[in-house]
Parts: C-alpha cells; sequence; structure tokens
C-alpha cells in the first residue's frame, strides 16, 4: 500500500521461483528452467542471466518484488518442493542463488531469497512442525545458502521470506534469535522479512513477528492473530522499525521509475473492487430469479 505521508508508493510483489507467475492478477511470465536443473550446470554466470532476465519481465509488468529464489535443503527425493529448491550443497546453492538475485536487482526486482530457514519438507508444514537440531548443523547444512547468498549480493535491496516451521518451540517468523542475531547482526542484512503465507494457522500472531525482527505478514485477510490490539511503547517502537525496513527494500527498488497511476487505484484493489462487484451482481440476479419465481407460485396458488 502507498504512504503518502512518507511519500511510499504501493508496490506489488509476485511468487517465482521459475519466472513471473502473478495467479492474482493474472499476469503470466516465461516459465524458466527450475531451480534444481539450473545448480546442476555448476554455472553462476548462467544463473545472474536467467536473473537479469526474470527481472526484465518483472518490472515490464510494473511488479517489483519476487518470492524467490527458494535455496532450502535437499533433504530426501520425495520432498515436495526439491524442484524449487538448488541442492543439498549448501555452498552451491547460495552461491547460484546471489547471482540469481544480483541478476535480479540489475533490473531493480528485490528478491525474497526462501524459506528461511529449515524449511525441508512440505508434509505438515504449516501445522506446527518443530524441527530440532543442533547449531553446527544448523549453521553448516540449513543456514549456508542463506548465509553465502546474503553476503555476496552486491544488491541496494533484497528481502527475506521466514518459514511455517518452527526450530525447536520457536516459529521462524517470531525468532528473534535467527532474524535479529544472525540474519540482521551476525550477516549484516539490511531490508524487509515478510512471512510465507499468512494463512492464521493458530500460531502466526502479528503482534509476536513484528516484536522479533518478521516486519510483514503476507496476507490480506482479516483473521484475528492479524489484527493488533496492543499499542505498548515497545511494540510501537517494533513497528517503526519495520516499517523502516520495509521503506528500505522499496525505496532502493524500481518502484519509484513507474508512473503514477492516474486512477488511483493499485492493481490489487481493482482486483478486489471487481471480485465485489461481479459477486454482488450475481446476488441480484439469484435474488431477482427468486422473486420472480415467488410471484409465479403465488398468483398459481391464487
Amino acid at each position: 500500500m502507498a504512504a503518502s505521508s512518507i511519500g511510499k508508493v504501493a508496490t506489488l510483489d509476485s511468487d517465482g521461483t521459475s519466472g513471473l507467475n502473478d495467479w492474482y492478477i493474472g499476469v503470466y511470465g516465461t516459465a524458466y528452467s527450475t531451480e534444481l536443473l539450473i545448480a546442476q550446470t555448476w554455472n553462476k554466470d548462467l544463473a545472474y542471466r536467467i536473473g537479469v532476465a526474470e527481472g526484465a519481465e518483472y518490472a515490464d509488468c510494473g511488479i517489483y518484488g519476487t518470492y524467490s529464489p527458494a535455496m532450502n535443503t535437499h533433504r530426501s527425493a520425495f520432498c515436495g518442493r526439491n524442484f524449487e529448491y538448488y541442492s543439498e550443497d549448501g555452498t552451491l546453492a547460495g552461491y547460484m542463488a546471489a547471482n540469481t538475485v544480483n541478476g535480479l536487482a540489475s533490473q531493480g526486482v528485490y528478491a525474497y531469497i526462501k524459506h528461511f530457514v529449515m524449511n525441508d519438507q512440505e508434509t505438515n508444514r504449516c501445522s506446527l512442525l518443530l524441527t530440532y537440531s543442533d547449531e553446527q548443523a544448523i549453521r553448516a547444512i540449513y543456514m549456508k545458502p542463506f548465509e553465502l547468498c546474503v553476503k555476496n549480493c552486491e544488491a541496494g535491496s533484497f528481502a527475506v521470506m521466514s518459514s511455517f516451521n518452527f526450530i525447536g518451540y520457536k516459529w521462524c517468523g517470531a525468532n528473534s534469535d535467527l532474524l535479529n542475531d544472525v540474519l540482521r547482526d551476525e550477516w549484516g542484512f539490511r531490508g524487509m522479512v515478510l512471512t510465507d503465507w499468512n494463512g492464521s494457522y493458530g500460531y502466526q500472531n502479528t503482534d509476536d513477528a513484528v516484536r522479533n525482527g518478521n516486519d510483514a505478514m503476507l496476507g490480506f485477510f482479516s483473521y484475528e492473530s492479524n489484527q493488533i490490539t496492543n499499542i505498548s511503547a515497545t511494540l510501537v517502537t517494533a513497528m517503526r522499525q519495520a516499517c523502516k525496513n520495509i521503506c528500505y527494500a522499496v525505496v532502493n527498488s524500481g518502484n519509484y521509475t513507474l508512473a503514477e497511476e492516474t486512477s488511483g487505484l493499485d492493481n490489487m484493489t481493482s482486483l478486489f473492487l471487481t471480485i465485489d462487484i461481479s459477486v454482488a451482481v450475481a446476488l441480484v440476479l439469484v435474488e431477482g430469479v427468486v422473486l420472480i419465481r415467488w410471484r409465479k407460485k403465488s398468483k398459481a396458488a391464487d
């Protein structure tokens, strides 16, 4: 959304990871090779050129945020997302991802590197999946792609998508040890952190997330857990920091190269208005049919 008080423009982000895939507004781009296949080339220059090509398509559509690349670890041949992840080798995945992110950034597109971290299975990943490991394995295997990507990105702006799962008893989207201590303080990341889809799975609490380094919730429904009711000084401070992180990502992107919309409505708002109007028209038609049938039955009874 736009914030006129600080000059922030409205923005659009879309799905990846193998090209533009925006099913909300019906915009689709070229289907590029999967990350798995790209990693098998061991070709960093190719990864960069794919990022450039994808970024050009996003920019052509006025979309400057992409939920990609994904770089979780191949732990089993049966993981449902292996096509979306590079490798079982964290070093290979990290360098491929960094080059893709730099290619996207050359077109003004900021990448949400995902899913941070240890989102290495699909089964029950939204159902309080508690992942246990020791710190050495986490750093040497599961965090390695993200660390290399963050430290080798030349982009002025990129972002991070947190994951559904827990590390131990802490949800990754509200884990300050992960999002602040490691990502920002150790690795020097600057930018915004976004949740994976906010389906209100019983633990995705906005207040919790904002306080612990997760700046925004990916969703638009008014789930109870989305609503912030606590307006304490500590939460206001956390929200100010979150706003700063979000604006840092946006202001360093290509969003400010777009001409202003004369209609005053962004694409998402226009889509929702179209849906609302269509539903309203359909309801009116249904009520009309019901009324006509009722009158016919009344006349027949008379």
